[in-house]
């Protein structure tokens, strides 16, 4: 359609006739703007699409790691663990299954509230040391609902809820990861965490789940329901009031030399 406009409006200039009418279809034409073009460029035959094969809920059949040994399926949920031992760098669990837009819910809890993990989407994994590079949906004290990018822009969104006032302490908390495009919204507990447009970021790439070097711990992560090509839906709350949210990064960028 633009295209067609622009063919049409250079000739009538070259015509040197119908100077209003030439104005008239480039202002018709001019996209209002980026996130409201985006949606409405979308196939129309991009269903949502649950994912039925992402995670079993008996074993890690369609999952991997450098070190399988810290992985294991206890009572429906995926547990990350080396016991009494401390962990040596950070360890990666990665899906087969690679994503796009989509839309993850699942409920993590993390133990102790002191230690730190996450949940990589849009990644890759560097071989052969299975280190992953992407973003990163924060787990752990102070972290809880921040947005990462891992081994690389670091902190993106801090979660403005520094005290946690909305985290289950070492209990099971619910967590939402929705990605459509360029932009991103987390929310843990129902509530908004991070609402963000990053031009700058990777479009498709691996899911994986985190447990972070450092003190014996152990994360679990259960229930976990994969969406493909979602609506524009998360905590409740639907399109518009979505891109209400939205919070562009605006080149500010934060590093944490913890992570």
């Amino acid at each position: 359609m633009i295209q067609f406009a622009s063919s049409v409006t250079r000739y009538f200039f070259r015509q040197k006739k119908c100077a209003i009418l030439s104005g008239i279809l480039l202002i018709g034409f001019i996209p209002i703007g980026i996130t409201d073009a985006q949606d409405a460029i979308r196939p129309a035959d991009l269903k949502p699409e649950k994912d039925q094969v992402f995670f079993n809920q008996t074993d890690l059949d369609g999952w991997s790691a450098k070190d399988m040994d810290l992985w294991s399926v206890e009572e429906g949920a995926i547990v990350g663990t080396g016991g009494d031992a401390k962990i040596k760098g950070n360890q990666f669990l990665y899906s087969k299954i690679p994503v796009k837009n989509f839309r993850l819910k699942l409920k993590v809890k993390q133990v102790p509230y002191s230690a730190n993990a996450g949940i990589q989407f849009r990644s890759t994994e560097l071989k052969p040391s299975g280190q992953a590079v992407g973003y990163q949906a924060d787990v752990g004290k102070g972290w809880w609902g921040s947005l990462y990018h891992e081994h690389g822009r670091g902190i993106l969104v801090r979660n403005g809820d520094t005290r946690e006032k909305h985290v289950h302490r070492e209990g099971w908390n619910d967590y939402e990861i929705l990605a459509v495009d360029h932009r991103i919204w987390l929310a843990v507990n129902g509530r908004i965490t991070v609402a963000l447009e990053d031009p700058d970021g990777e479009l498709t790439g691996l899911l994986a789940l985190q447990i972070h070097g450092g003190p014996a711990q152990r994360v679990a992560y259960k229930n976990l329901e994969l969406t493909h090509n979602p609506e524009l839906t998360i905590a409740g709350l639907g399109g518009d009031d979505l891109r209400k949210t939205l919070k562009r990064l605006e080149g500010e960028k934060k590093n944490n030399s913890s992570q």
